[in-house]
């Protein structure tokens, strides 16, 4: 599963890949978004590897529609 949010980033794909992690962090650049993986996926969509989350991943999958996330980086 994934949780993502769109943003107003325009940009190219970079490093091309389509299967992801559990804990990557990912940009979709068809739909400007950040997308964090919950599980290994295959995405079917190229997508560029920017991140890795390090603590509980699974904290994410209480995320509903809706509800504002805070991102910091350690």
């Amino acid at each position: 599963s994934v949780v993502y949010f769109e943003t107003k980033i325009n940009s190219g794909v970079e490093r091309k890949r389509t299967d992801f992690k559990k804990g990557d962090i990912a940009f979709l650049p068809t739909e400007g978004s950040i997308c964090f993986y919950l599980d290994d996926v295959f995405a079917g969509k190229q997508m560029t590897i920017i991140g890795k989350m390090m603590d509980d991943v699974d904290k994410l999958k209480t995320v509903k529609p809706s509800d504002i996330l805070s991102l910091s980086r350690n």
